[in-house]
């Protein structure tokens, strides 16, 4: 299934016991200069404890508040917590002295690579060591080159190649795609824009400085030949698997969805292959009847969204170390800001083991030392820069530091796919949406990076929030030789939003009806059924959101505004726009251990990353539901510890094997802390009250463990018995009776959520427990062990949820207006209004610091931001915030208001997405209010709307 695949390729939990008997460690990385800090032998004895962090003092409130971010203080006065501030000084017992790596890139694809030309460097500025892909001409002819295609590794990447095709006929699987290779190898030309083309190593920062000062921007460094013949529009024919084929049916008493019938569904494949191919293809037909129906009006159009950077706050940078002190030992130790820690050490593990032919570079052990990455936004999500500097560590004598300026970022890093889509909606007189399509193609880059997911999640948005039981979607990524794109800003919900949002408008002005009100008559409720089939269980609050803004003054009073401002020399309209984004995978695999100190300190560690979303405040105060106080500590990045559960997510495995799930780890996303990474913390802190707080309790009150349970609550931080004559316990008390009776002080779990959280019974201080968890291991005082509890009675999944897509989402909806001088035609968003259902709000103003950056982003989608995927564009290493647009502060509306609606769920939901996604379409809806033309392209900018 196209879910499973997505799981075990790319963010699957590869070889934590060691792919090729290689171990790994994971270490939190926040004051390595901290007084009393471990050495790195004792750190590694002890199988990845990180080195300990401090947090800023008075961060914490009441319990399950914040005052602050626990790590705020240390950010805002500039200590040590990004991978850019760290050196080797810095390390205990690294070597103190650090090489400094620069890495060449491809500028040109269409001719070949030839040779590199150095000598325009001074003697005094050269540098120490040349790696490249294959043996090539070097100028210097004296400077040492290493070719890394005769060190036999494995590449992590993938690029199309001509062993890279779609299924054909026969039904077979595409075969994997060809391996790009990490550089450009001479004689060749390059895949895709920024492809490396070779790392050069400096003896020194001033040696780099120098060095740096004379190369970047230089056209003579990298030389190339003869002209490589492409042909236009140099797309690459075949795209990345697997392509999107989504149909839904639900008329003349015929019911047809992959979820409905068990099974995706390909219409260009025979009935060998799936027995419902043909099925699909006839009800396909039946859509295009309905779409082609005089009695309906029918309403088409292409739009086109564009290539983005992720812009966050640092370029990529790390520091890395090969300790050959051992050599049975070798260590790789790596210091990241990374969203994918999993990701990147499994590729890098598998970089230097490959399977029956051993690397001629050896390493034992991968150690990552996990910082805050200063913003991800999927811009982190397993780029191609850990690998970089592995192989620059490897090559090296000492350590190596690379630190990307903003040049080299926006050249190499991560960028959004730009889309093209094609809608066609039918409506009925009545005003009902009856058939829909879709054709999707989101442009990729020559590398891949979850392309063909998030056209996935693409196809999945196809239809927003609306019930419409007559669709189909299709939708694919299309490689090309642009800079690498993938995963960031939305993971294809954005696009998708766009597009539909923009036609709905359309057919609602065309049918001279209020947008708001066509919107009311079609948004799905509780109990329908999505493009996919997946049943809607929740309750759903699109109605809700489009009541609320059908009765705000902006829209009350649209149109006497735009009227008013006329006179003034001003275009002035008010958009909406709905967004019903899913957040989670559709099979989300996360975990979190929670340990309590002898005086009463919580730390809570999980493979969550904070990406500036507020994930370790959130979860440091996720303990006090069932312990009563907020976290002191958070250890994040760490995956490889959770390995002493003991579980796997072997492919074919069954949820009858009871240390199987269906989906290990996975990169850590904005979306996925409220929801999921609360769930399992909350769930880690459940189970060591129950093996181990609630004993203790009940020894020191001296009675049973049955006559207090359920019968107990936190007040104020303290263990109370309601009705019952006993005094309240600290948990400074209880822990220290916890460790003189060697009680469980630490529980770890895993939890897996597929329609729904899969549950199993535990046995817990000598009794069974249903937990919605599905794996759990305890740790007794005192002990370094882990004691893993075998679930029993175990709840799975619905047989059907790997087919739903997504299950989880977050309705949100956006007013928007805009003011357009008719002089300049430049828009200027000046009020905006966004509603979203956050589910339960944990932390209120994490929630709406998060809400305001997506509008930012959103803001910036729709009128600032644009790169060019190909020639001219970011990879040719020119493009800077000089040429590249983000929404600064006076972009931002003159008012801004953000309401989560009222609930009365006990969860939260990953809002991330679902407050980006309505923002552009609502602006572009407003524009077109004001002027009354039409843009089906972002950006939307001042020479559009003037030529318009």
């Amino acid at each position: 299934m196209q879910e499973s695949y997505f799981q075990l390729s790319r963010r699957g939990f590869i070889g934590v016991a060691g792919v090729g008997g290689v171990s790994v460690f994971y270490h939190e990385l926040a004051q390595a200069t901290k007084p009393g800090t471990p050495h790195l032998a004792a750190v590694k004895a002890h199988l990845g404890e990180p080195i300990p962090s401090t947090p800023t003092p008075g961060w914490s409130g009441a319990p399950g508040q914040a005052r602050y971010r626990i790590e705020g203080m240390r950010k805002v006065t500039g200590q040590k917590i990004y991978a850019r501030d760290f050196r080797a000084k810095d390390m205990p017992q690294w070597p103190k002295e650090e090489r400094i790596a620069m890495v060449l890139r491809a500028t040109i694809t269409d001719q070949l690579l030839m040779a590199l030309n150095l000598s325009m460097l001074p003697a005094d500025s050269q540098p120490m060591q040349v790696i490249v892909q294959k043996a090539m001409g070097v100028q210097p002819a004296s400077l040492p080159v290493t070719a890394l295609d005769t060190l036999n590794l494995t590449l992590p990447f993938s690029s199309q190649g001509p062993n890279c095709t779609a299924p054909g006929a026969d039904c077979k699987p595409p075969p994997p795609c060809t391996p790009s290779e990490l550089l450009t190898a001479a004689g060749t030309a390059a895949a895709f824009y920024g492809q490396p083309v070779a790392i050069l190593i400096f003896a020194d920062l001033n040696t780099y400085r120098r060095a740096k000062r004379v190369l970047q921007f230089n056209p003579n460094v990298v030389q190339y030949g003869a002209l490589v013949p492409l042909p236009p529009p140099n797309i690459t024919p075949v795209p990345y698997n697997p392509v999107n084929y989504l149909t839904r049916f639900d008329a003349n008493g015929i019911v047809f969805s992959q979820v409905q019938i068990g099974a995706e569904t390909n219409p260009n494949l025979p009935d060998t292959c799936q027995a419902q191919n043909s099925t699909a293809k006839r009800m396909r037909a039946a859509i295009d009847a309905s779409l082609a129906n005089p009695s309906y009006s029918r309403f088409s159009g292409t739009y086109s969204t564009q290539v983005l950077d992720p812009m966050f706050m640092e370029p990529e940078s790390g520091l890395a170390w090969w300790d050959k002190s051992q050599p049975s030992n070798v260590t790789l130790h790596l210091v990241l800001g990374t969203q994918a820690t999993n990701g990147d050490v499994s590729d890098i593990t598998n970089l230097f083991s490959t399977k029956g032919n051993p690397s001629t570079i050896p390493v034992k052990n991968v150690s990552l030392y996990s910082c805050y990455p200063g913003g991800g936004f999927g811009g982190r999500d397993v780029s191609t820069f850990p690998p970089l500097l592995a192989i620059a560590a490897a090559l090296s004598d000492k350590p190596v530091r690379i630190a990307q300026d903003r040049y080299e970022q926006f050249q190499s890093g991560l960028k959004q796919l730009a889309s093209n889509i094609t809608h066609s909606l039918a409506v009925n007189p009545d005003g009902q949406f009856v058939a829909f399509k879709s054709q999707q193609t989101l442009l990729a880059g020559g590398n891949n990076n979850y392309s063909q997911f998030v056209a996935m999640l693409t196809a999945y948005c196809g239809l927003s929030g609306y019930n419409i039981k007559q669709a189909y979607v299709d939708a694919v990524a299309q490689p090309s030789r642009g800079v690498v794109a993938g995963s960031m800003r939305g993971f294809g919900g954005p696009q998708a939003s766009f597009a539909v949002e923009t036609l709905v408008d359309e057919a609602a002005v065309a049918l001279n009806r209020d947008p708001i009100d066509l919107r009311q008559l079609n948004v799905l409720k509780q109990g329908d059924r999505t493009i996919t089939g997946a049943p809607l269980t929740q309750a759903m609050t699109l109605l809700e959101i489009c009541r609320r803004a059908k009765l705000h003054p902006l829209w009350v009073n649209r149109n006497q505004v735009k009227r008013d401002k006329a006179k003034l020399g001003i275009w002035y309209g008010v958009g909406f726009a709905l967004a019903n984004q899913a957040y989670g995978t559709g099979t989300d695999g996360v975990m979190a251990e929670v340990t309590i100190s002898a005086t009463g300190e919580l730390t809570v560690r999980t493979n969550c990353v904070d990406m500036g979303n507020g994930s370790a405040t959130t979860l440091a105060i996720s303990t006090a539901n069932f312990a009563g106080n907020n976290a002191t500590h958070i250890k994040m990045g760490d995956v490889a510890t959770f390995s002493n559960l003991k579980m796997n997510q072997d492919y074919g495995g069954k949820w009858s094997d009871p240390a199987w799930t269906a989906s290990f780890s996975m990169s850590s996303s904005a979306c996925l802390t409220a929801f999921h990474q609360v769930h399992v913390t909350q769930q880690a802190t459940r189970a060591l009250f129950q093996a181990g707080l609630l004993p203790a309790a009940a020894a020191i009150w001296n009675v049973s463990i049955a006559q207090v349970q359920g019968k107990t609550a936190w007040s104020n931080g303290q263990l109370t018995a309601p009705g019952m004559s006993l005094p309240a316990l600290s948990l400074a008390a209880i822990a220290s009776r916890l460790q003189s009776l060697n009680l469980p002080d630490g529980a770890m779990v895993h939890g897996l959520y597929q329609g729904d959280w899969v549950s199993a019974s535990y046995t817990i201080a000598g009794g069974l427990q249903q937990l919605p968890i599905d794996g759990l291991a305890l740790r007794n005082a005192g002990s370094a062990s882990w004691q893993v509890i075998t679930r029993q009675n175990l709840i799975q999944p619905d047989p059907k949820a790997h087919l739903y897509g997504r299950s989880l989402y977050a309705p949100s909806g956006a007013i928007v207006a805009v003011e357009i001088p008719m002089a300049t035609g430049q828009p200027k968003v000046v009020d905006l209004d966004l509603a979203v259902d956050a589910g339960k709000v944990l932390q209120r103003d994490l929630l709406m610091g998060q809400a305001e950056g997506g509008i930012a982003m959103g803001i910036g989608y729709a009128l600032l931001e644009n790169l060019p995927l190909q020639g001219g564009g970011a990879g040719d290493g020119k493009w800077n915030l000089d040429r590249y647009h983000v929404a600064l502060a006076s972009d931002m509306p003159t008012r801004m208001n953000i309401t989560t609606l009222p609930t009365t769920e006990t969860t939260a939901k990953g809002i991330a997405e679902a407050v980006l996604c309505p923002i552009a379409p609502a602006i572009g809806n407003a524009i077109a209010h004001a002027t009354g033309k039409r843009f089906r392209s972002l950006p939307i900018t001042a020479a559009q709307i003037k030529g318009a």
